[in-house]
């Protein structure tokens, strides 16, 4: 069972969002890549969902996922878009910091996991991410070396 932050809504990013979500994203550059108004507002335009967790005013995290055909220049998505023809790719879920530990993550997921597969790469040194990730059920479909570090691409079946 999945813990819930209480008294928080999932909903659509905003334009109103946006420094909030470039603030929380180039605080977490371990994990994902760097974020300004203009790729932000691309990535929103393109998006299957484009999703912020609202705890009282609060973003405590945000998840970003892409459909096949999107114009988006990633080796990562480019390695699904080559393989799979049904799917979302997970661009990023941020979680803020006041906010780690409580469930955000799960609840985002919760939301994106639905009746489409959702592929993702986690680097192969971050074993809290594979645990967390093997927890919801997916698994690995290969490898891509990228940037210097390898990337285990990860698909969750529907």
């Amino acid at each position: 069972m999945t813990a819930t932050v209480p008294d928080t809504t999932i909903r659509e990013i905003e334009p109103d969002d946006f420094d909030t979500i470039i603030d929380l994203n180039q605080n977490a550059l371990e994990g994902v890549g760097p974020l300004d108004e203009q790729k932000l507002a691309h990535l929103v335009d393109q998006a299957d969902q484009a999703l912020v967790l609202d705890d009282g005013g609060d973003i405590a995290g945000f998840v970003i996922t892409l459909p096949p055909g999107a114009d988006y220049e990633s080796s990562r998505y480019e390695w699904f878009e080559k393989r799979f023809e049904e799917y979302v790719y997970l661009d990023r879920i941020v979680v803020a910091e006041t906010h780690r530990r409580q469930g955000v993550a799960s609840q985002l997921y919760d939301e994106i996991e639905t009746e489409t597969p959702v592929a993702l790469e986690v680097y192969d040194t971050n074993d809290v991410s594979l645990a967390f990730h093997r927890s919801r059920g997916y698994e690995p479909v290969g490898e891509l070396d990228h940037a210097g570090k390898t990337n285990l691409m990860l698909v969750k079946e529907s």
